[in-house]
């Protein structure tokens, strides 16, 4: 799934709600506040792009692969990468190429 997902895909979820599987019995919730075009395509496939996801301010994940869930869009796993701490909780991001 994650393959065919595009930029503008995305897009139709900014400000929605997406919980992180932190491990067998813990979750926390998550906002989709960005999504970044970078602007070109690898062999001529999509364009590359970032997700940026604002979490809260504990715990703080490590970067790893998360199984992500969204009540539209279903579940699928993605690699986050904590990235900056902002004043509602730590922001990571995703990059698609």
């Amino acid at each position: 799934m994650l393959e065919t997902l595009t930029k503008e895909n995305w897009e139709a979820y900014l400000n929605k709600d997406f919980q992180v599987q932190v491990d067998h019995r813990n979750a926390v919730d998550m906002n989709l506040v960005s999504v970044s075009g970078f602007g070109r395509r690898l062999n001529g496939g999509r364009e590359a792009y970032s997700l940026l996801f604002q979490g809260p301010g504990q715990p703080v994940l490590v970067q790893r692969i998360y199984r992500i869930q969204q009540s539209q869009l279903g579940s699928m796993d993605i690699f986050l990468v904590p990235v900056g701490k902002e004043a509602g909780g730590i922001q990571y991001e995703a990059v698609f190429t």
